[in-house]
């Protein structure tokens, strides 16, 4: 822990803004503005080593001011991927990694760690807008090995602990060793996270424990992040919840650390989309805290036409983020602007006369907390916007695509009659594991519908691709989330509709085969894992064909999806995970087991994780005489962890044993295998799912 601090420290002054200088050489001649004042500097290099190994400045060298040799961190903080924040209000650099929270304030020789206080002998200080560090500060106050070479005017840093050995204290009771006492800790467990219903429901999010909290801490505050310990809190949350139907908060992260003083606490981390007031209440019990964003006041608009770039342009401002939802609906067509928990001082409607593209707008309270802001467009007229805190800027511009529109609410493409379809004949090819699916008219519609692409990125669709060649013309859907499609027809138009499986199968299984492209996995007697593990998925998927059970793979060749990419996926489309592994141990060990991990939405009725886990182990030890290791809970699983609906890992045979590395390269072996995960998921699939 100590080597880590040290480490982290180094990156604690890492901020402020780039500016020029003349050279880095064995001479320094440049501008240094500090205190208010410019101050001309010339004197010879001060070089840095870190570890023994010599850093080359990019930006800012170190300098010597009054006798002070201050170091520059921004390239350290970088290199070690810490992060950092700058308090522009406060003058405070934040630094936050999984352990330690601390604060500098410019010019104060105290500083912050984890909300104590510590002191330094000369305090830090910003030159040419960059925070600097004098090296007496990085020897005293943060406990590093910090030496000075007067005749190389070199600063020699080193991270590593100090190695000298020590002689060990003897107890006062020779019979009695000194062992450390650890607090005594009436520990209770964060169990659930509440988010607002929607992105129009009042923002208003709150913890849940089981118990009462004996204490919480809000240790880190900036315009873009909420960070919370609990503390004598065990972490039963989801490490990464990023759907939180919010435009404010847009991910809640959690992690259970242990402090200095061996209580367990639990972090909360709310990521914000730009700066917001809020406040924090503690229920009267202190099992659940609640953070209420307050409202915004949307006070001003500007709308204009851009020449130069063929651009309606609107401007929003209010006095805080604006945490905006962007979106297309239809019938009219129309570009939509929802801000949650705001108060309007615009008028009802706007003067677009001077647009090009936007042929109405207006502006009503949705619901009592969400402002909604409506520009009507000629038909799929594109869209961009950019927000910065208190404002956002809106541009709609001309598609090269006609004739259509999409609704974004409902995530429907409408097509105009302009021409007659033919919808039997239209063919639709899904390449989910590409990211697409493609919706093939037949025939030539360029002229009805013209051509391009269309961004919606709803978190469904990102865009919409137009095209024609042979003949034919492609409108291709790049996903999101894997999706299933359907054409139909209405009296003056027809209608491609995106869906998710549920919506059309009832029961949808995520099969995984774990590893895979770099990630090898486990190796052993000539095997690897991330090839067996696929030949497995494939077999199961192939037994499961006709079972009523539409089956969804995270991958079918040598690739690799990245374990939360696996996750999400799962969350968004199926009932259930399978992942297929592979363990690895000593040379003796062997068998099967299948890990789970309990979830806080499991019931005594519908199918859980630990069910599906005890079908799959009693399946395959029955149909192979494996070793049964059983089921067993895991909770440091990436997997298991960031799933919500039920989900399990195959662990099939151990690859380090020669005789399971022996049977799983054999194809009897593997369809055995294969079969019995088959038979247990569809025995598992007549549970209730949802």
């Amino acid at each position: 822990m100590r080597y880590k601090w040290k480490r982290l420290l180094l990156t604690t002054m890492a901020v402020g803004m780039l500016s020029s200088v003349t050279a880095f050489a064995a001479n320094v001649s440049m501008n240094l503005f500090y205190n208010g004042k410019n101050h001309a500097y010339n004197a010879k290099e001060i070089v840095v080593k870190i570890d023994g190994k010599t850093m080359t400045p990019k930006d800012m060298p170190a300098v010597a001011i009054d006798g002070r040799t201050l170091l520059p961190m921004r390239q350290i903080a970088q290199e070690l991927g810490c992060e950092v924040t700058w308090n522009e209000e406060a003058k405070q650099a934040y630094v936050v990694n999984k352990d330690y929270t601390l604060v500098f304030e410019m010019n104060k020789a105290t500083g912050y760690k984890n909300g104590k206080t510590f002191t330094m002998d000369v305090p830090p200080m910003i030159v040419n807008d960059r925070t600097m560090l004098p090296v007496r500060a990085l020897a005293s106050a943060l406990d590093l090995n910090v030496q000075w070479d007067d005749a190389t005017r070199t600063v020699s840093i080193k991270t590593t602990a100090n190695t000298t050995p020590t002689t060990p204290t003897t107890p006062t009771n020779p019979t009695t060793p000194n062992t450390p006492t650890t607090p005594s800790v009436n520990y209770v467990t964060l169990n659930k996270v509440t988010v607002p219903a929607s992105k129009t429901a009042e923002q208003t999010f709150s913890v849940q424990a089981s118990g009462a909290v004996s204490s919480y801490e809000e240790v880190y505050v900036a315009d873009n992040k909420i960070v919370l310990d609990f503390c004598g809190a065990k972490n039963g949350l989801s490490t990464n919840l990023t759907a939180t139907n919010s435009g404010i908060v847009s991910a809640v992260r959690t992690a259970e650390h242990t402090g200095e003083d061996g209580v367990t606490y639990t972090r909360v981390v709310f990521d914000l989309t730009g700066k917001k007031s809020y406040t924090i209440t503690q229920s009267a019990d202190k099992s659940k805290l609640t953070i209420a964003f307050k409202s915004v006041t949307v006070s001003d608009i500007a709308i204009r036409h851009n020449s130069s770039t063929e651009r309606d342009v609107i401007e929003v401002k209010g006095d805080s983020a604006l945490g905006v939802s962007v979106y297309t609906l239809s019938n009219p067509s129309r570009v939509v602007v929802d801000i949650p928990n705001a108060v309007s001082e615009l008028d009802s409607t706007f003067d677009v006369s001077a647009l090009e593209y936007v042929t109405a707008g207006r502006a009503a309270m949705f619901n009592d907390t969400t402002l909604r802001l409506v520009f009507e467009v000629d038909g799929m007229a594109k869209y961009s916007y950019t927000t910065d805190n208190h404002a956002m800027t809106l541009q709609i511009f001309s598609s090269s695509m006609k004739n259509m529109s999409y609704d974004t609410s409902a995530n429907k493409l409408y097509l105009q009659k302009k021409d007659t379809i033919q919808t039997g004949s239209v063919k639709i090819n899904d390449h989910y594991l590409d990211g697409y699916t493609d919706v093939v008219l037949p025939g030539d519609y360029s002229e009805t519908f013209g051509s391009g692409t269309y961004d919606i990125d709803n978190g469904v669709i990102k865009s919409i691709q137009v095209s024609t060649s042979g003949g034919k013309t492609t409108i291709r859907f790049h996903q999101s989330r894997i999706s299933c499609y359907s054409i139909t027809e209405e009296q003056e138009r027809y209608v491609i509709s995106v869906k998710n499986p549920q919506d059309v199968y009832s029961k949808v299984l995520l099969l995984d085969a774990g590893h895979g492209g770099s990630d090898p996995g486990a190796s052993g007697n000539g095997l690897k894992e991330k090839n067996l593990t696929l030949t497995i998925m494939q077999k199961v998927a192939n037994y499961l064909d006709g079972s009523g059970i539409k089956v969804y793979v995270t991958r079918n060749s040598d690739t690799y999806p990245t374990n939360s990419s696996r996750a999400q996926s799962a969350n968004a489309i199926a009932d259930a995970m399978v992942s297929i592994h592979m363990n690895s141990g000593s040379a003796v060990a062997n068998g099967t087991e299948v890990l789970y991990k309990n979830h806080s939405n499991d019931t005594g009725s519908n199918l859980t994780s630990l069910k599906l886990a005890q079908l799959i182990q009693n399946s395959i030890v029955s149909a192979t005489g494996n070793t049964n290791r059983g089921t067993k809970l895991r909770t440091d699983l990436l997997i298991l962890n960031t799933t919500t609906v039920p989900a399990v890992i195959v662990e099939t045979v151990f690859i380090s044993n020669p005789g399971d590395a022996l049977k799983i390269s054999q194809e009897d072996y593997q369809n055995k295998v294969a079969k019995a995960i088959a038979d247990a998921i569809e025995e598992a699939f007549t549970y209730p799912l949802r």
